[in-house]
């Protein structure tokens, strides 16, 4: 299942609360759900900023797939690529502004993945295993 989005910062809500509406009905707690939406809202922002340097019309793809032991959140635009070479590292012990992103997506999951896309873009995505204790009774 998926669902697009234009590259708006106000749409990233409406991706937000649809891919909890597919975790919860995964059966996935509270915790991990508050986990893949933060990386989801830091993802979703990287790709409007970053992808799109803030143009407002273009689309974002967001599915969920579930599988046996793990779920899977991936995010396709197809802007400028991710450059694992230009990104340096938050320092955390120097507070300030901006490139905590890519660092909370990776604390947060257990897997993050992001794949340049023939026809242009990226395809993100985001892993969270369904270990024993995450699913609600």
């Amino acid at each position: 299942m998926s669902i697009t989005i234009h590259s708006r910062v106000e749409e990233i809500d409406e991706a937000r609360r649809w891919v909890t509406e597919q975790v919860r009905a995964a059966g996935l707690g509270d915790d991990p759900v508050g986990e893949i939406e933060l990386a989801l809202t830091e993802a979703l922002a990287n790709v409007i900023e970053h992808s799109y340097a803030g143009s407002g019309d273009r689309e974002i793809v967001v599915d969920v797939e579930v599988g046996g032991d793990a779920l899977a959140v991936s995010v396709r635009d197809w802007g400028r690529a991710f450059d694992p070479g230009s990104y340096a590292a938050r320092d955390l012990d120097d507070p300030g502004e901006g490139g905590y992103g890519v660092f909370l997506m990776e604390q947060l999951m257990d897997n993050v993945t992001r794949e340049p896309q023939p026809d242009g873009g990226t395809l993100l995505t985001l892993t969270k295993s369904r270990k024993e204790g995450q699913h609600d009774a």
